[in-house]
């Protein structure tokens, strides 16, 4: 299913990947949910989960909700993850071996199948899932011989060096990155960014944890 980013807000995208987290834990003990039931889970509203999900087709059935089994096969689907999507790490700094070394950590759909480092100690060096760490001058080679079609990265070097490694990918192919630096990466409007910036995301928690402690002691 192909659509224009612009036609989805990064909001709806998230919510469906916790639609999909949650509906995989219903369905321990449920076939059917219908949105009044999710939204509950979700704490959101009926109407809400009713609109995400018909911007993409019509799923339920009225009166009746939803199958459990199918929502996920078509959240999935439209997630492009009832597929593996090979990507490869730039950078093996701590960040970069806790990822290769749980492959867990990455869910269904994903699969590491390259591993570069600029750290002439690390190049060669064996890892887990039958990986070696190559050379990030190798890769251009690697990207255009891959067997495999590889378009996304996970970045996780040292902010320094983060737009000029990122500007590489680009130009060598990649079209997605999951930019694990503090660095905000300037790249072409194309070209998919996704931050994890762990230090913002413990202010954003802190602040609301602040607040709440605040609001509580009002009432």
């Amino acid at each position: 299913m192909k659509l224009k980013k612009m036609e989805i807000s990064d909001r709806v995208v998230q919510r469906l990947t916790e639609y999909l987290s949650i509906l995989k834990e219903v369905r321990k003990y449920e076939d059917g949910i219908n949105s009044i039931e999710l939204s509950k889970i979700m704490d959101t509203t009926s109407a809400q989960v009713r609109k995400d999900l018909s911007t993409f087709g019509e799923f339920g059935v009225r009166g009746k909700g939803y199958d459990i089994d199918k929502l996920i096969e078509i959240i999935e689907d439209i997630l492009g993850i009832n597929k593996v999507n090979d990507l490869i790490v730039v950078g093996y700094g701590k960040m970069g071996e806790m990822i290769t070394s749980n492959s867990k950590v990455l869910g269904k759909g994903f699969r590491i199948v390259g591993v570069f480092d600029n750290d002439p100690k690390k190049i060669n060096q064996e890892i887990s899932g039958n990986l070696k760490i190559q050379n990030v001058e190798e890769v251009e080679e690697f990207i255009k011989s891959s067997s495999n079609r590889v378009e996304t990265a996970i970045l996780s070097v040292v902010k320094g060096q983060a737009q000029t490694a990122a500007e590489k990918l680009v130009k060598n192919g990649i079209k997605a990155i999951l930019n694990m630096t503090t660095y905000k990466l300037e790249l072409p409007k194309n070209i998919v960014v996704v931050n994890m910036d762990i230090s913002a995301k413990l202010q954003e928690l802190n602040f609301w944890r602040i607040n709440f402690e605040e609001n509580g002691e009002e009432q």
